[in-house]
């Protein structure tokens, strides 16, 4: 496709470049010169003047460093197997490592200080206030500075080495799709499990697990030993009570308001079976193969070029706010933007916010499918996020995990509503509500199974559970997350070793099911208040990571975080199921 954005990294640095060498000298003067504090407090706390000064050069410290490893993650994104982004990624996890250890003293001493020290300190400086008590809340679960360091040298030739490697070697796989002669990568091939030829939707999944399950042990062998470093990190040296409560603390959600997600999403999983069961009377199938779950309703050939979809999502963000609009059309329009396919790009998307006031940077593969209008929206509605954050300082200004996915999944409710206007026809319509519906499921139910898996992974391997064992768990979570409503194929037995998120993040996934209930009560508001909401949105969106999550829902007027909260989210899919059901009684 012609006319697809490449985001341009000089704006940052180029590698093996003067300016980059300067830049990390630069980083290593300032360490040098802040790590001069560590004999000013052992003498005792400073006076709030002198406190202030040393915030502001940590935070200034910090500003650098985000930026050089930043740096060194979209380089490595848009090429994972050039040998000189490897280098410098490699490089750079090292030097953060070391960063982290010179500055572990403040972090430490901070977190030990006396309440009544503390206390006087901190509300002098009100615009750290929340980072200031989250990094205290930590206190319990910290280590000895010694400990501390080693496990920061630890990590980046154990954990954070694994998952580079498990990156390179997946981001090399290539694929060849059905019927076709070329390989492709795996956002290529994904495009046609949307395809309406059952067939070739399934060949898809089948190569897509033909090339993950060749490796499927070693991937297993990797992920197991990822488990085995977080529960010896988290459990034994953190005193952690379980594998999943290092992420809450880190969410700075209580464990019972996760506790009641789950619990809702596993017990409302049989009204995702209900519209999965009407998809395949809709499409005439038989059995509703798990080959199926994104099949089109009709076949819909049309390609959007990248700028008229820019333009449809763009337009979308104006119906609900100029302000929205003008923050995503930055990003499109400062280079910041990588959309073109390319050997050893890495697959998926994502939005880099790298530092406050500075626009983001997004990558995604735009193939010019409806899907990926909805990608678009998605990555875009993250920009905006971070730049209407954009006023707090580098500890502040990004979202915590659970509210993260706010902005995202409502800029993708924004442009699934303008579509709907512009439906011409029932099918239209219809095709839009199936997205509705497929998205909820693929957001919260495969996200809060997801978590579920990992919570069983965990447990089996520190059991001594084999790789194969793992693959019969996933099998049998599969088999209670579609409840009989799906036929699921022998091959998806490797899927999860495809899932980077287990690698990279563990527990991250629950935050997706999070925010796509969180935006349903936000989308229910908007319809009751109209116009009147947008500026409640954008203050809520405007506060980043500067309180609790609680906090800030609460201050908004959500909460609390109770199984009847995530019912409500619910009650949203059933108004989408009935809709669906009442627009294609005509169509069947």
């Amino acid at each position: 496709m012609m006319g697809l954005p490449v985001w341009n990294l000089d704006q940052l640095y180029r590698l093996g470049s003067p300016e980059l060498a300067a830049a990390l000298e630069d980083l290593k003067d300032k360490t040098l010169k802040f790590t001069a504090w560590r004999e000013r407090l052992e003498t005792g706390p400073p006076p709030p003047a002198a406190f202030r000064q040393l915030v502001t050069e940590l935070a200034d410290l910090n500003h650098l460093a985000h930026r050089l490893s930043g740096f060194a993650s979209l380089a490595f994104a848009q090429d994972t197997q050039d040998q000189k982004a490897q280098s410098f990624m490699a490089r750079m996890n090292e030097e953060m490592a070391d960063l982290g250890n010179d500055l572990l003293f403040f972090e430490i001493w901070w977190k030990e200080l006396d309440e009544a020290q503390a206390a006087p300190l901190a509300a002098d400086l009100p615009d750290f206030g929340y980072w200031l008590k989250r990094t205290r809340a930590f206190r319990p679960h910290t280590l000895p500075e010694a400990e501390e360091k080693i496990v920061n040298l630890k990590n980046t030739t154990g954990g954070d080495a694994l998952v580079a490697l498990y990156d390179s070697l997946t981001n090399r796989y290539r694929f060849r799709p059905p019927g076709g002669e070329t390989e492709v990568g795996r956002d290529e091939l994904m495009v046609l499990v949307r395809d309406a030829d059952p067939e070739i939707r399934a060949g898809a999944y089948r190569e897509l697990y033909r090339v993950y399950g060749a490796d499927g042990p070693i991937l297993g062998q990797m992920y197991q030993t990822s488990v085995r470093d977080w529960r010896v990190e988290n459990i034994r040296l953190r005193r952690y009570a379980s594998p999943i409560e290092a992420r809450h603390k880190a969410n700075d959600l209580p464990e019972a308001a996760v506790a009641a997600l789950l619990k809702t999403i596993r017990e409302r999983a049989g009204l995702f079976g209900d519209f999965f069961r009407l998809k395949a009377g809709m499409l005439g199938l038989k059995k509703f193969r798990r080959y199926d779950l994104y099949a089109p309703l009709a076949e819909d050939p049309r390609v959007v070029d990248f700028k008229t979809g820019l333009g449809q999502v763009l337009a979308a963000f104006e119906d609900f706010s100029p302000r929205l609009k003008n923050l995503a059309a930055k990003v499109a329009g400062a280079g910041r933007f990588h959309a073109r396919p390319g050997p050893g790009k890495q697959g998926g998307a994502f939005c880099y916010s790298m530092l406050p006031g500075d626009t983001p940077w997004v990558l995604m593969t735009y193939n010019g499918r409806r899907q990926d209008l909805f990608t678009l929206a998605h990555e875009l509605g993250h920009a905006v996020h971070a730049q209407l954050a954009g006023h707090h300082n580098i500890f502040h200004f990004h979202a915590t995990l659970p509210l993260a996915e706010t902005a995202s999944t409502f800029a993708e409710m924004l442009l699934v509503e303008r579509l709907r206007r512009q439906a011409s026809s029932e099918l239209e319509k219809a095709r839009l509500l199936f997205h509705l519906l497929e998205d909820a499921y693929a957001t919260i139910g495969r996200q809060a199974y997801f978590a579920l898996f990992e919570i069983k992974a965990h447990e089996l391997t520190e059991k001594g559970a084999t790789v194969d064992e793992l693959a019969e768990a996933y099998m049998e979570n599969l088999g209670e997350q579609f409840g009989g409503a799906v036929e699921v194929g022998p091959e998806f037995r490797w899927e999860w070793v495809s899932i980077p998120h287990f690698f990279h993040t563990p527990f991250y996934v629950y935050a997706y099911s999070f925010g796509q209930l969180l935006v349903y009560s936000l989308w229910r508001r908007y319809e009751e208040e109209g116009a009147a909401f947008a500026p409640r949105l954008v203050e809520l969106l405007s506060r980043g990571g500067s309180e609790a999550p609680e906090k800030i829902l609460a201050d908004s007027g959500l909460g609390p975080l109770d199984e009847k909260f995530w019912q409500s989210g619910f009650e949203v899919i059933e108004g989408f199921l009935a809709e669906l059901k009442s627009c294609t009684t005509g169509l069947r």
